[in-house]
């Protein structure tokens, strides 16, 4: 799973929720918004998932 995978899935799961913020959506798919709170959870979950596979 690449960062682009999990910026477009945080993106993605946003636009399910209904958020309609296209510029926000567009900077969490472009990383402009990594340092943020969603884009933090995701990263954290991923890290956490990478290592349980690595177990």
């Amino acid at each position: 799973m690449s960062i682009q995978d999990i910026r477009n899935a945080v993106a993605q799961a946003l636009e399910v929720r209904g958020l309609d913020n296209r510029e926000f959506l567009r900077q969490i798919r472009s990383g402009e918004q990594d340092d943020g709170p969603y884009m933090t959870g995701a990263l954290a979950c991923a890290s956490l998932q990478r290592e349980a596979l690595t177990e």
